[in-house]
C-alpha cells in the first residue's frame, strides 16, 4: 500500500497484491458539528467533566516546561507553582509530599498539570490552579456527596449482640452510575473531584496521589478547594455512587464518604489564597474518609456502576464484579436489651450502618482491559419484543450442547451487562447471570460456574478504546415507525481521536434482520483490497483469533443506502438464488472455525453467519429495509 500523488486523484492510494493493482479513494467520514476551543501553547487536555447545574466544565491539562522550569504559556504562574511545594507543611498528608519537595530541590519536572473551570457558553476560564510538582491528573468526575455521621465507638466494637443484619438494599432496577436520591441531605453539591498521581524521579510507578474536591462559587467567582484525601497510589478512576464516591487506587477499590470529623480531631486548615480566583477552604465539619475497600488484581483502571453492582476493569485481569451491601451493626445498648423489646426499626440509625463491597464474579479470560461501562436495561415497553419466535427450519447456531439453558438464562433483561474494551482493539459485552444460569443449568443437569462473567458478544473495532461513557451524540427524537427501538446508550473515544456510538437494538426481529443484512453485505460485496471482512472483525488476542458475534457493524450496514438499486436488490435477495449452496458452504466454515472454542464455555448466544434471502426469511420488503437503515443513521 502506498499513497498516490496525482492531481486527478487527490488523497488516493495504491493497493497491490500478487495478481492485481488497485487505485482507490477513501470515502469521506461523517463529521459532527464541532466548536473547537484553543488551549495555550504546549498544553494537552487530559480529563474533562461537566456540571450541568453550574454550567461549568472542569478541565485537567498538562503543560510542558522550558529548560528554566517556567511555563511556556504563562510564565507569571511560576511563582505560584513554586509556592505550592511549600504550602502543605501543616497538612496531615505532608509526609507523603515531603519526598516531592526534596526531589524538587534536585531536579525540576518536565511537565506540570493544571486544573481549570470553564464557562459552558463562552468557554472563558473562570478559575485555574496548578497542581504540585510531579503531580499529574488521572481521573475527574462531578459528584454530590451526602452527609454521613461518624459511627459511635460502641457500634464498632459490639459483637456480642449478634451478627450484623442486612439492611434493605437499594432497588436493582436503577441501572445508572449517578447519585440516587438519599435520605441524608447532600452536604457537597455538584463538586468536581479530581484524582491525581505523584511519580518522583527514579520511581517506576505512582506510590502516592490525592483526591481533591472543589466547588465553584459563582457569586464570589472563585474556586474553593473544600477537601482532599491522600492515597497510597494513583487514583485511576472516580465514580459517584449513592451519595458516596468510588475510587480505583492502584490495585484497590475504595468507597469514600463525606463524613463528619471525629471528636477531638484537629481543626480544618484556615482559609488561604492559593492564587487569583482559587482559595483553599476545607470544610470545618466534614472530610473524605474511607468507608470500606476491596482488593482487585493488578491495577484497576476503570470503574462502572449498575444498580448495586460495581464493575472494575483491570489492566491485565479483565473485569471483576462487586456487590454493594449495607449491614446493621447492633449498638452496645441494643445488644444488652431484651429480645422481647419492640420490633426492629424499619430504617436503622445511620450511626449503626456498615458498608462493604462483596466479590461476586469475574471474567477469567485474561483480557487487558482499557475501559468498561454498564449497559442500561431495555425499556419496559420493549421487553416483549426482545425474543421473537425463530424462523421455520432455522434455529441459529448454538455453540454449546446445553445452549438452550443459556438462552433461557439471558432472557432476563434485568441482569447486569457491561461493554468492555481491551488492548487488542476489541469490544466485548459481558453479563452476570448468577441466579438464573444456576437455575437453568440445574434443570438441564449441567454444571455452571456461578462466579464467572459470561460473554454475550465480541467484536473487533480496529482502534483502542480508552474511554466509554453513557450518553449520545444527538437529541432523542423517537422515530414514528420504530419508536424507542434503537437507543444510543454509550459513547466511546479511541486512541486515534475517533468518537463512536454504541446503540441498543431493543427488538429481536429487527436485530435479526439487520444481522442478515450485515452478513449479506460482508459476503456478497467486495471489500477494500478484497480483505476478508469476517477475519477483520473477528475477535483478536494473543491467545486466539475467533469469529465475532453479537455486534452489528453500523458503518457497514449504513453503506447499504449508498448502493445502486440493483445492488441493493442483490444484497436483499441473498445473491440471486445462490442462497442454498452459499449457506451450506458458510455453515461448514462457521462450524470448523468454532471447533477450537466450543469447549471453552465462554460463548452464550447464537449468531447469523450465512447468506440468506431477507425478504423470504423475514417477510419484509426492500423499502422497509431501506427505512430501517435510515432510522439507524439518525442515531449519530
Amino acid at each position: 500500500m502506498a499513497p498516490v500523488a496525482a492531481a486527478g486523484l487527490p488523497a488516493a492510494m495504491c493497493l497491490a497484491s500478487e495478481r492485481r493493482l488497485w487505485l482507490a479513494q477513501a470515502d469521506p467520514v461523517q463529521r459532527l458539528h464541532v466548536r473547537s476551543h484553543a488551549l495555550p501553547p504546549w498544553a494537552a487536555p487530559h480529563r474533562i467533566a461537566h456540571s450541568p447545574a453550574g454550567a461549568v466544565y472542569g478541565v485537567a491539562t498538562i503543560h510542558s516546561l522550558d529548560a528554566g522550569g517556567s511555563l511556556t504559556s504563562t510564565a507569571s504562574d511560576v511563582a505560584v507553582w513554586r509556592r505550592l511545594a511549600l504550602m502543605d507543611a501543616a497538612e496531615p498528608q505532608a509526609n507523603l509530599l515531603g519526598d516531592a519537595r526534596a526531589a524538587l530541590a534536585v531536579c525540576s519536572p518536565a511537565e506540570v498539570a493544571r486544573f481549570s473551570l470553564l464557562d459552558c457558553q463562552t468557554m472563558d476560564v473562570l478559575a485555574s490552579v496548578l497542581l504540585r510538582p510531579f503531580e499529574m491528573p488521572e481521573s475527574l468526575c462531578v459528584a454530590s456527596l451526602a452527609c454521613l455521621e461518624r459511627p459511635p465507638p460502641e457500634a464498632a466494637t459490639a459483637s456480642a449482640g449478634g451478627a450484623p443484619e442486612p439492611a434493605a438494599a437499594a432497588s436493582r432496577s436503577s441501572h445508572n452510575g449517578g447519585d440516587p436520591a438519599s435520605a441524608a441531605p447532600a452536604a457537597l453539591e455538584n463538586a468536581f473531584v479530581l484524582g491525581t498521581s505523584i511519580v518522583l524521579p527514579g520511581e517506576d510507578d505512582a506510590r502516592r496521589g490525592r483526591i481533591i474536591a472543589c466547588t465553584y462559587d459563582a457569586v464570589q467567582q472563585q474556586m474553593r478547594i473544600v477537601g482532599s484525601f491522600a492515597t497510597v497510589g494513583a487514583v485511576y478512576a472516580l465514580v459517584p455512587f449513592r451519595g458516596m464516591l468510588l475510587a480505583a487506587v492502584n490495585a484497590r477499590l475504595l468507597l469514600l464518604g463525606w463524613q463528619r470529623r471525629a471528636v477531638g480531631a484537629g481543626p480544618a486548615g484556615a482559609v488561604r489564597r492559593v492564587c487569583d480566583g482559587v482559595v483553599c477552604a476545607e470544610d470545618p465539619e466534614f472530610e473524605l474518609v474511607v468507608l470500606c475497600s476491596q482488593q482487585t488484581q493488578i491495577a484497576a483502571l476503570s470503574v462502572s456502576v449498575s444498580g448495586d453492582y460495581v464493575a472494575v476493569g483491570d489492566i491485565m485481569s479483565s473485569v471483576s464484579l462487586f456487590r454493594y451491601e449495607e449491614l446493621v451493626v447492633p449498638s452496645a445498648s441494643r445488644a444488652n436489651a431484651s429480645l422481647a423489646d419492640s420490633e426492629p426499626a424499619l430504617e436503622p440509625p445511620a450511626s449503626q450502618l456498615r458498608r462493604r463491597l462483596v466479590p461476586v464474579s469475574r471474567d477469567y479470560s485474561g483480557v487487558w482491559t482499557t475501559a468498561v461501562a454498564a449497559v442500561p436495561s431495555p425499556l419496559a415497553q420493549n421487553l416483549p419484543r426482545l425474543f421473537p419466535e425463530p424462523v421455520d427450519a432455522e434455529v441459529g447456531f448454538l455453540l454449546r450442547q446445553h445452549a438452550t439453558s443459556y438462552r433461557q438464562a439471558f432472557r432476563d433483561p434485568a441482569q447486569e451487562r457491561f461493554v468492555v474494551a481491551d488492548a487488542h482493539n476489541n469490544l466485548i459485552r459481558m453479563a452476570r447471570a448468577e441466579d438464573i444460569v444456576a437455575a437453568a443449568a440445574e434443570d438441564a443437569g449441567a454444571a455452571v460456574d456461578s462466579e464467572r462473567l459470561y460473554v454475550e458478544a465480541r467484536w473487533h473495532l480496529g482502534d483502542m478504546v480508552n474511554v466509554i461513557r453513557p450518553g449520545s451524540l444527538v437529541m432523542d427524537i423517537p422515530d414514528p415507525e420504530f419508536p424507542g427501538l434503537f437507543r444510543p446508550v454509550l459513547v466511546f473515544g479511541t486512541l486515534h481521536g475517533a468518537i463512536g456510538v454504541v446503540a441498543s437494538v431493543e427488538d429481536g426481529k429487527l436485530g435479526r434482520l439487520l444481522d442478515r443484512l450485515q452478513t449479506n453485505m460482508a459476503l456478497l460485496l467486495p471489500t477494500p483490497g478484497l480483505w476478508d471482512y469476517a477475519q477483520w472483525r473477528g475477535f483478536t488476542s494473543d491467545q486466539r483469533n475467533v469469529p465475532a458475534f453479537g455486534f452489528l457493524d453500523g458503518d457497514l450496514i449504513e453503506l447499504f443506502l449508498d448502493l445502486p438499486l440493483e445492488t441493493q436488490q442483490l444484497v436483499f435477495s441473498g445473491g440471486d438464488g445462490a442462497e442454498a449452496e452459499a449457506e451450506h458452504r458458510l455453515k461448514s466454515e462457521y462450524w470448523a472455525s468454532y471447533s477450537r472454542v466450543e469447549a471453552e464455555g465462554d460463548v452464550a448466544v447464537f449468531s447469523q453467519m450465512a447468506v440468506s434471502d431477507i425478504g423470504q426469511r423475514e417477510d419484509v420488503s426492500l423499502d422497509y429495509v431501506v427505512r430501517l437503515v435510515e432510522s439507524l443513521t439518525r442515531l449519530h
